[in-house]
């Protein structure tokens, strides 16, 4: 929340900052930033010099903190702030800096962003933010952001500088600490130092002596505030022709998957499908490598930082959902038109693989310890769906993705969505694509006050794949293969189901409840 009364001592209090803060630490990558305390201080042009690095060197240093505060009270506003300073503090000058100065303690962060801009009357444009008058100059949309975060945001300098404080939540039973308390050292170290060889020899940009890897750093997931997407290689790279410039920072993110195999197939299908350019408004991120070094690891030049759940509870409006749902059926209608020449072909249904799915989604349900009442309701669910699903054919054989889902979809620190997670893909049923996100576009409906959601963006979602596709599908047939798609979910691991179980039974009776209008709800009771 903007608070204009906050001073940075008061602010620096609040974090238990050590007085005095000590030097000034300039590289991000300095183990020293995540072990514990720490000042930093760092300069940049634009948003996305330093935004990206900020939210890799935060998230680990915050890792015990869950990723929804971390996002909602630091990154997002982060962000606001850095792009509020190069906007309208220096106009998008390329020769005016952003300063940011951080205190990073045990109990949260302060961080100053000032820009090198006039500045500007903030007690009179906060309250005409609060009073909603005519606001079309910024559109509220910066002050909106930072207010509604947890974190303490107030200025000082006339304007050009913002402060931020973020403090940790006190979770009963668990003490506040900000980090998992081991600095970026011992055998992370030594990946890193492994990973910079592996990299120096194999990466194309690297391995043709164009550039030299002067440092790799390693961060590797761990804990509530990361996005299950893959480690982060920070790589600060210098190439011999560019004397007297700076070392660059790259960041890939390196996936690691349970077995070789797995990799090979995530690879073998990103790098057709990237190359093929399919996609305009869901880009496939380039596959960088797979190690020899790490055969189960495949790295990607992208970086991202929310998936589409994240993102649309972020914008939190209907025009952002439809935009979403119009965006993922362009891309399934261009993806199941490409004949790429996936070499796994899979019959989409078959009575004895749904039988085992409803099996193990039963034996976690019960694992779980559910009541009886929620176990029947499924089964009924499932039963329903056996009926249609049983014995039926595909519509068609085409390229599907094989696993959509919501954490597919990635917002990408450059502003650019993603298409993400390609293991899965093969030639199939096209329905198991579109009911994939339609079952997540039915569980975050479910959660939002206007009812008509989710009808208007499952009409775009259809819509926009319909207008494309060699095969189109009706909003029935859709509505069942969501359904199947949320009990295939329940067949997961016991610790994904039970963190989901609930919100996926509700969506699977919506779902076959707008099939044919018949409500399975009292079975909930």
């Amino acid at each position: 929340m903007i608070d204009l009364k906050r001073t940075r001592e008061e602010l620096l209090r609040l974090v238990k900052a050590e007085q005095p803060l000590g030097e000034a630490l300039s590289d991000l990558t300095d183990p020293r930033v995540v072990a514990g305390n720490a000042r930093v201080r760092l300069f940049g042009h634009a948003k996305k010099d330093v935004f990206p690095l900020l939210k890799v060197v935060l998230s680990e240093h915050f890792a015990r903190t869950p990723r929804s505060q971390l996002l909602r009270d630091l990154l997002v506003p982060l962000r606001s702030a850095l792009g509020n300073a190069c906007k309208h503090g220096n106009a998008r000058d390329p020769a005016r800096a952003v300063a940011i100065e951080m205190v990073l303690t045990r109990q949260g962060a302060l961080i100053a962003v000032t820009d090198e801009g006039p500045g500007f009357d903030v007690a009179l444009m906060f309250r005409r933010f609060e009073e909603q008058n005519d606001y079309r100059e910024y559109r509220g949309a910066g002050f909106r952001s930072l207010h509604q975060a947890a974190s303490i945001v107030s200025y000082e300098n006339g304007g050009r500088t913002l402060l931020l404080c973020f403090r940790l939540e006190r979770r009963r039973g668990s003490p506040l600490s900000a980090h998992s308390g081991r600095p970026f050292s011992g055998a992370a170290g030594r990946e890193s130092h492994r990973l910079r060889s592996a990299l120096s020899a194999q990466l194309p940009d690297l391995s043709q002596d164009q550039a030299r890897l002067d440092s790799c750093r390693l961060c590797a997931p761990r804990g509530p505030a990361f996005d299950d997407c893959g480690a982060r290689c920070v790589l600060r790279v210098a190439a011999h022709e560019q004397e007297g410039l700076g070392p660059e920072t790259r960041i890939l993110t390196a996936r690691l998957h349970p077995t070789m195999a797995a990799a090979a197939a995530d690879f073998e299908a990103a790098k057709s499908l990237h190359e093929s350019a399919i996609a305009t408004r869901l880009l496939i991120p380039r596959p960088v490598a797979r190690l020899s070094a790490a055969p189960r690891v495949v790295l990607y030049d992208f970086d991202p930082w929310l998936n589409l759940r994240e993102y649309l509870t972020h914008r939190g409006s209907l025009k952002s959902l439809r935009h979403a749902a119009e965006r993922a059926g362009q891309t399934l209608a261009a993806l199941h038109r490409s004949q790429l020449p996936f070499r796994i072909v899979e019959t989409a249904f078959g009575k004895d693989r749904f039988r085992a799915m409803v099996a193990r989604a039963e034996s976690n349900l019960a694992a779980l310890g559910y009541g009886v009442d929620l176990v029947n309701c499924f089964r009924h669910c499932a039963e329903r769906v056996r009926e249609w699903a049983g014995g039926r054919q595909p519509s068609a054989m085409v390229p599907i993705h094989g696993a959509l889902g919501w954490d597919c979809i990635q917002f990408g620190v450059d502003g650019r969505f993603y298409l993400y997670r390609f293991e899965s893909c093969r030639l199939s049923d096209p329905g198991l694509d579109l009911g994939g996100f339609a079952a997540d576009l039915v569980c975050y409906a479910r959660a939002r006050p206007d009812e008509d959601d989710y009808s208007i963006s499952q009409d775009a979602f259809l819509k926009e794949y319909n207008s494309k596709a060699e095969h189109p599908i009706d909003a029935d047939n859709l509505h069942l293969y969501a359904a199947h798609a949320l009990i295939e979910r329940f067949a997961q691991t016991p610790q994904v189901a039970k963190a989901n179980a609930q919100s996926w039974l509700g969506a699977l009776v919506t779902t076959l409840r707008e099939w044919d209008r018949v409500g399975t709800s009292e079975l909930l009771s």
